[in-house]
């Protein structure tokens, strides 16, 4: 106890000393580069350059830090611009003149200020701070986030320069104690009681075991009094800087000469009778190189790697956890050992803190923690000890949403004895129970009116039979999950003369055919509106297709947040931007050659753009995005960061659409010619993240689709070289770990927009078969699969008429029918007479010979062009409602909804 007291007093000693003598020197230290220093620049065409001259629009103004030291810098019109930027971690700010103008550029930050707070990265390295991990990522345009440092330890990549600091910092804060490590008073000392005498060797035999351990110990106390005086830092921590110490040669290795010439300068003889640093070479050099690594040493200190300690209460293998979208979780691993291990979390075996995501992170404490979680996190998450994979604890994530509930219409008037019909359509994770209340009260049952409510499916529709003037009232769609309670209202007034009632919104459609673009109403099948193909494009001198006898050439199409609808014109090598108000084209962005698909990022503004270079599907396309997309202005594409410099070997561009949920993706993919894998998108940053490697599966991906729920991602492979289907692969989308394989399973996946259904077309010469799979948090389970002679097309999902998921419309290649599919009880129907398709060999750009499209949650109809005019069905009758002729070869279908507010 008078040996703990002596510590106390000689630490709180020592904080005295430090404060008086060390705190101002370094005081001076970090003001001194705290200190603003802006360098001037030109931006030219060859980027950002030093600027010497004295531009006449700068002005010099002196600036004082606080430390009585000023210096003058030139801002243009007596401000700074960098005052007002944020450039974030890893860069700074400077000024550059462009154009005339002054203003702040981002750069990676040239210097780091000497501040000793060693950090270990996503890369597997040591950095001396977080400063000097932030520029290392902007440099080599990667980012890193921070993990535990006992990780790096673990793997070795202790970093030359990282002990080299650590050593000369570490060693001018112990200058004032150093008389402290030669006083053996203040050394805690045990002995055997039987007399060892020390010798200049180095054999084992000089120095017992529990000598050994002794001096071990006193080596860890002298440590961490003379190296960390100031700070209360964790074993691993100090054990890092005692080897950086050591290390004289910087060869990430110590040597018995090292430990020798240490042992000498330092006098740590005195910490034990018989042994000395030299004999941590004979007990703890495993390899038996004649030397000690990083990871030896580490353990020379450390029984955490032990197998044998570590622990878990059976009861608590399998650890159940559930928290709503958006939550913080928290979650602790169970597994246990004397003295507490270094853990290792992974999903599905990837070490998730190799994933450099920053909302998921490893605590000091072993802990991981989880931010702001969205629907993909849920899954399994295994932890276990960093060196024993034997005993792990599974803790199985569950996410919930907010129940979502719409109703339509939201407004109606009836005549006494008439019939009123509401729909319901809700989304939710798990699916939400469903119930109809009245003026917030239970469907009243009446006697003489047994049929008077009805409510359809799972509560999707309910009918109100011979009203009178006692149903007004509110009527509310009420939906109840584990993540919450929502409800929607739909209002019905009865009365003698029915008020006719406008609905806030219509859906309408654009049709794209050889000789223009033709604007419909779905329910009279009018024409609205006609732009032609020899129109003049307002503010130009170019036609919307070209000149007299020149048919238009339509890629993809493509709704903008129902404001503008973007298609592309491969052979014009542009898109063209309608407005969905005035109806006409605002903008024509032009773009590489042959532009083909498109695909909209709602929460970013994004339009993707995947330009061909060729008439047919080849591996050389680009890619280029067009920024604020909804935005009224003049727009142009940028590109994405290139893959080993080339920007021309793309083969794929996939990129999750919103579904249902209104989830937001954060990555998409991109395959490249001939390569196994595929490489994942940052689509915000527009940024290659890491490889997928898919070569033990033979898998190119050919097609891909997205699941909200889970985090799942469905991918259609194919051999490289030969294009030979080898089957579908369920992937993570957090990891990219591979989940599955299935190869038998082949064709085009599609998933429905709730996320409970995969459908696979599988396409053969005698025909087609549809498989179904649902959509579970294990995977996915096979359900049915339909087998057709109908050559399909095109598939559309279409709301049920009896649950809250999707139905599915298939169009055939070379018949004139339609076929429906019930997913939940798999009956099949045929729709017949509506009209034979456009050839295919007519077709250009990979679209469909015969699309079918629909028109939203609540929209009725659905488009089907033919060869020579248009269909549009009733999806809630199966029939055709009307047929649209006098079109040549219509193609792309887009919906979009007009406010009539």
């Amino acid at each position: 106890m008078r040996l703990k007291h002596c510590f106390v007093a000689l630490h709180l000693l020592l904080l005295s000393i430090a404060s008086t003598y060390i705190a101002p020197a370094l005081g001076s230290d970090i003001l001194r580069y705290k200190r603003s220093r802006h360098r001037y620049f030109t931006v030219d065409n060859n980027g950002v350059s030093p600027d010497t001259g004295n531009p006449s629009s700068t002005t010099a103004i002196s600036t004082d830090d606080g430390s009585g030291n000023s210096e003058n810098r030139r801002v243009h019109k007596n401000s700074d611009p960098c005052l007002v930027k944020y450039c974030g971690a890893g860069r700074e700010c400077q000024v550059a003149a462009v154009g005339g103008e002054i203003v702040a550029a981002c750069v990676c930050v040239r210097r780091c200020a000497r501040r000793h707070r060693p950090v270990c990265a996503s890369d597997g390295r040591v950095y001396v701070n977080h400063c000097e991990m932030h520029r290392s990522a902007c440099d080599a345009g990667t980012p890193l986030t921070t993990r535990r440092l006992s990780r790096c330890l673990g793997n070795g990549n202790y970093s030359a320069q990282a002990r080299k600091d650590f050593f000369a910092y570490h060693t001018s804060r112990g200058k004032n104690i150093a008389k402290y490590a030669r006083s053996k008073n203040k050394i805690k000392h045990r002995s055997s009681g039987k007399s060892i005498p020390r010798k200049n060797g180095h054999g084992i035999e000089e120095c017992s075991a529990q000598e050994y351990e002794i001096m071990k110990d006193n080596l860890l106390l002298y440590s961490h009094a003379r190296l960390m005086a100031e700070d209360n830092h964790s074993k691993e921590y100090l054990v890092s800087i005692m080897f950086s110490h050591y290390d004289r040669n910087n060869d990430g290795n110590l040597e018995r000469e090292e430990l020798v010439q240490i042992a000498k300068e330092e006098n740590t003889e005195e910490l034990s009778a018989g042994c000395n640093l030299s004999h941590m070479i004979s007990y703890d050099d495993a390899d038996g190189d004649g030397k000690l690594n990083v990871n030896e040493f580490y353990m020379a200190f450390s029984k955490l790697y032990s197998v044998s300690v570590v622990s878990l209460d059976k009861s608590l293998e399998v650890n159940h956890i559930s928290a709503r979208v958006g939550d913080n979780v928290e979650i602790k691993c169970d597994v246990t050992g004397t003295p507490p291990p270094p853990l290792v979390w992974r999903r599905y075996g990837t070490d998730v803190e190799t994933l450099s995501e920053p909302e998921i992170r490893v605590l000091s404490d072993g802990s991981l923690y989880l931010t702001n979680v969205q629907l993909e996190y849920a899954g399994n998450y295994t932890c276990h000890a960093l060196r024993n994979q034997d005993v792990v604890q599974t803790h199985m994530l569950t996410i919930y949403t907010v129940p979502e509930v719409r109703v339509t219409p939201e407004f109606q008037s009836k005549r006494p004895k008439g019939t009123a019909k509401m729909k319901c359509h809700v989304i939710g994770e798990p699916l939400p129970r469903v119930r109809w209340l009245k003026n917030d009260k239970p469907l009243e049952l009446y006697e003489d009116q047994p049929n008077k409510y009805e409510v359809i499916g799972n509560g999707t529709k309910l009918l109100i039979r011979k009203v009178d003037y006692a149903d007004t009232g509110a009527y509310m769609c009420e939906a109840t999950s584990a993540g919450g309670l929502t409800k929607d209202i739909s209002s019905l007034v009865i009365q003698e003369q029915p008020t006719p009632i406008a609905t806030d919104e219509e859906r309408r459609f654009l049709s794209f055919h050889e000789w223009g673009i033709l604007v419909y109403e779905p329910s009279t099948c009018h024409a609205l509106h006609e732009i032609h193909s020899t129109d003049i494009i307002p503010g130009t001198q170019e036609y919307v297709c070209g000149p007299k006898g020149v048919p238009c050439s339509w890629g993809r199409a493509i709704n903008v947040a129902d404001r503008y609808v973007y298609v592309s014109q491969p052979e014009k090598n542009r898109v063209l931007v309608i407005s969905e108000v005035q109806m006409m084209i605002i903008d024509v962005v032009t773009t590489d050659k042959n532009p083909v698909d498109l695909w909209y990022v709602q929460n970013l503004d994004y339009v993707w753009v995947l330009n061909w270079r060729s008439e047919v599907d080849v591996g050389i396309k680009t890619v280029q995005v067009i920024k604020e997309a909804a935005q009224r202005k003049k727009h142009h594409t940028t590109r994405p960061e290139p893959i080993d410099a080339q920007f021309d070997l793309v083969r794929g561009l996939h990129i999750p659409q919103q579904r249902d949920t209104k989830h937001v993706f954060k990555y998409g993919y991109v395959t490249h010619t001939n390569q196994h894998g595929m490489y994942k998108l940052d689509l915000v940053n527009m940024r290659y993240t890491r490889t997928v490697n898919l070569a033990n599966y033979n898998c190119v991906p050919a097609s891909m689709e997205f699941s909200d729920l889970y985090g799942f991602v469905i991918l259609e492979c194919e051999e490289p070289i030969t294009g030979q289907p080898t089957g579908q692969v369920l992937l993570d989308y957090l990891t990219d770990s591979v989940l599955a394989h299935k190869p038998s399973i082949l064709g085009k996946p599609a998933i429905s927009p709730d996320s409970r259904y995969l459908v696979t077309l599988d396409k053969q010469n005698t025909g087609v078969t549809l498989v179904v799979q649902e959509i579970l948090p294990s995977g996915l389970k096979f359900a049915f699969d339909v087998k057709t002679t109908l050559n399909i097309s095109d598939i559309a999902f279409y709301p049920s008429q009896t649950t809250h998921s999707y139905d599915i419309y298939a169009s055939s290649t070379d018949k004139e029918d339609i076929l429906f599919l019930d997913l939940t009880t798999g009956k099949v129907e045929m729709i017949t007479g509506v009209g034979k398709a456009t050839p295919p060999h007519l077709t250009k750009w990979g679209n469909p010979n015969r699309p079918i499209i629909q028109s939203g949650i609540f929209g009725r109809y659905m488009v089907s062009p033919s060869n020579q005019a248009l269909f549009i069905l009733n999806g809630e009758t199966r029939t055709v409602n009307c047929e649209i002729g006098g079109l040549i070869h219509p193609g792309a279908i887009v919906w979009f909804t007009v406010s009539l507010r």
